[in-house]
């Protein structure tokens, strides 16, 4: 199978892409629901199901960890829309603040209660409803064998595309939004690829490793041979991101490997995610830490091509644990 295949224009990614373009409004309910609804109308279209069923019904019999997650309800929707500090749900405001400087907090990362609130919509221009091109170019280099942890999977994309295109790994995706991970749980169920990859709702800040779920527990120590982190690292402060290496570092077995991609300092226009240079990200993977950097390479975010005009500057770090 020609891997381009796994993404032709007749998915779901696509459909749901489509029908994210329109974002009007019902008179009677905030923007983000018609949206919402439309998505569902697009995942239904091409199941059994009538256009009048739930999300929850799109996923029906899919295993998520540790719990079955809901919708984002009415109640919660309204009480996003009365926070001053969030944008209007739609398109074109969400990704108007978040290319603005107050996406960011004063020590310049973005800023973590609106990163919460808008992942997991399908509107947020990092979901572009398709594989990251630089996950594709590393299944295509056949990176992906054994345990895959997704760290910061959003809403599946990437994780469904290695799960499908490498049949030799094993693909654990993990969020800390429950909305992302009923998208992707939504979208695996379509794809029937329910049995193919675990969904984790997990804070990978968590230290302890016994208050994670099972799948990322005690147990789980040295388990994983590749992490994948598109766009996770560079969302973090100084402080969140060694707890989060620390948490990759226990999960990885020695020997293993993490592909990330991360916003680089050549990306000047305002707003998005930190910017990583290369001698900040070896500062933090280095020999003292038990860490070595093999690779870096120049590399692009994808984004809805409403927002910077569909791509951001870039580079994927591979790096080893030693």
């Amino acid at each position: 199978m020609d891997l381009e295949d796994l993404e032709s224009p007749t998915s779901t990614s696509s459909c749901c892409a489509r029908a994210l373009s329109d974002s009007g409004t019902e008179a009677d309910g905030p923007k983000l629901v018609q949206s919402r609804l439309q998505i569902n109308e697009a995942i239904c279209a091409g199941s059994a199901l009538s256009p009048g069923s739930s999300f929850s019904e799109a996923f029906e019999g899919f295993s998520l960890l540790p719990s079955r997650l809901n919708s984002l309800g009415d109640e919660a929707l309204s009480a996003l829309l009365e926070d001053e500090d969030v944008p209007e749900l739609t398109v074109d405001s969400i990704h108007k603040f978040i290319g603005s400087s107050r996406y960011h907090t004063a020590g310049g990362v973005p800023r973590p209660k609106i990163l919460a609130q808008v992942s997991g919509t399908g509107l947020a221009p990092w979901e572009i409803h398709r594989p990251q091109k630089f996950v594709r170019d590393l299944v295509l280099r056949r990176c992906f064998s054994g345990r895959v942890l997704d760290a910061g999977c959003g809403i599946g994309d990437n994780a469904l595309y290695v799960a499908k295109a490498c049949p030799g790994a094993k693909v654990t995706a993990v969020d800390v939004v429950p909305r992302c991970l009923e998208f992707a749980a939504a979208k695996a169920n379509l794809r029937n690829m329910r049995n193919q990859l675990d969904l984790v709702v997990a804070d990978l800040l968590e230290n302890d490793s016994g208050c994670l779920p099972p799948a990322l527990g005690p147990n789980s120590t040295g388990s994983f041979d590749v992490v994948l982190d598109s766009s996770t690292f560079h969302c973090f402060s100084d402080a969140h991101r060694d707890r989060y290496v620390s948490t990759l570092r226990r999960l990885l077995r020695p020997g293993g490997l993490i592909y990330m991609n991360c916003m680089s300092e050549e990306e000047t226009r305002p707003g998005g995610p930190r910017r990583i240079t290369i001698a900040d990200l070896r500062s933090v993977f280095c020999t003292a830490n038990g860490w070595e950097v093999d690779g870096v390479e120049d590399s692009v975010v994808e984004s809805h091509p409403t927002f910077w005009a569909g791509k951001a500057k870039a580079r994927l770090f591979t790096i080893r644990k030693i």
